[in-house]
């Protein structure tokens, strides 16, 4: 099992990590020295854990494949947000739409999708912490779009980092944004269950990919890349996958890209079924699984693609407030920039303070303020989509 958080902060115990897998009894002994109680994740159509095999797969992919094209940091996210505001809320509405016109049995509109996406790309290309931070604070209607965004834009951050083409970035946001579309196809009350799915239920979850395969097979101009992703982004290196059990390189690359960036929206991300937790102890997961079910060259480039605190995290500082971290200061990952939301006494402030790790100080403390932790949403009675910026 995974533990992914405590009955008390992590900084009070022995561990190393925020969340890890126990594999042995005397992890269980030494948890229960030091906590009445933890909470677990379980695996489920979304979220593999750890297996036994101490072996790493060979890399999936042709290193041929990335490294096209070095892409740099052109505009501060501050402009980056007054600038992607507009085509964010254009994007949210267009999944609306899309939804939409699934359940009333119509085609995709793939071209007027693909160009609401290359905004979006766009705007990644210059910096990607404007998308980042808007997707994380707006609130949707539907979890399925909520979600499917999401992962698109961090696809697109991670392909960004393997330096894609930009032909290749575009299918790889357009095939993030379309993986779980046949979703809309399942049963509401299998999709917002909140306890375990049955097998047959679990089985009738996993014909999303089918169902999503067949949506975009029926729609024009539809390229293979988007295809794959869809296809194949909950397939695993080890063949433990589905729907084809697909092992190391037959999957293809933006495909296993659209995987990771998934299972990270899943588990950060609250579900019916499942509490989110944090940005730290999902980097920890995905960390325990490289080389498993993710090549291990994709999952260290996705979490420099993150950095240490990712943008839209909620952080608690040394000095003991509460903050969401708004953007990030290129080359110095433990220093990004945090609108402060409650004071060293968990007050909230009257209005949101942005300040820079790399200069901030508080009087109360003689040394430079740093990020102690990274928190799951919700704690402090924090909801961040409730807030206004």
């Amino acid at each position: 099992m995974f533990i992914s958080s405590l009955d008390r902060p992590w900084g009070e115990t022995a561990f190393l990590f925020q969340g890890f897998p126990v594999r042995k009894y005397s992890e269980i002994k030494e948890l229960q020295k030091t906590c009445r109680y933890v909470y677990i994740m379980v695996p489920d159509e979304e979220i593999v854990l750890d297996n036994n095999n101490p072996y790493s797969l060979p890399e999936p992919f042709s290193h041929d494949e990335i490294g096209h094209r070095r892409y740099e940091v052109t505009e501060t996210a501050e402009k980056e947000l007054r600038t992607a505001s507009e085509s964010h809320e254009e994007l949210i509405q267009m999944m609306g739409e899309i939804e939409g016109a699934l359940h009333d049995d119509k085609e995709l509109d793939m071209p007027k999708m693909e160009k609401s996406v290359d905004v979006m790309v766009d705007s990644i290309e210059r910096n990607p912490d404007a998308y980042i931070w808007l997707t994380r604070i707006k609130k949707f209607d539907s979890r399925i779009y909520r979600d499917s965004l999401s992962a698109s834009v961090w696809a697109t951050t991670l392909g960004r980092e393997l330096e894609l083409e930009r032909n290749k970035l575009g299918a790889l946001a357009t095939g993030a944004l379309c993986m779980d579309i046949g979703k809309t196809a399942l049963p509401i009350n299998i999709l917002n269950k909140d306890s375990r799915l049955s097998d047959d239920e679990w089985a009738l979850m996993k014909s999303h990919v089918e169902h999503g395969v067949r949506i975009l097979s029926d729609t024009a101009d539809v390229s293979d890349d988007v295809l794959d992703i869809v296809r194949s982004h909950h397939e695993r290196l080890d063949g433990s996958g589905y729907p084809g059990a697909l092992r190391n390189n037959k999957i293809p690359l933006l495909a296993q890209i659209a995987g990771i960036v998934d299972f990270y929206v899943a588990v950060t991300t609250p579900r019916p079924y499942a509490e989110a937790i944090s940005s730290s102890n999902a980097i920890n997961m995905l960390y325990q699984q490289k080389g498993l079910y993710f090549s291990e060259i994709l999952v260290n480039k996705f979490i420099q693609a993150l950095s240490t605190y990712p943008t839209g995290s909620l952080v608690e500082l040394s000095s003991g407030e509460v903050g969401i971290v708004i953007s990030q200061n290129p080359g110095l990952r433990l220093r990004p920039n945090v609108i402060l939301l409650l004071d060293q006494d968990k007050n909230p402030y009257a209005s949101y303070p942005v300040v820079s790790l790399i200069n901030y100080t508080h009087h109360n403390f003689n040394n430079q303020i740093n990020v102690k932790k990274t928190l799951v949403d919700g704690e402090y009675g924090l909801d961040i989509e409730a807030l206004s910026f």
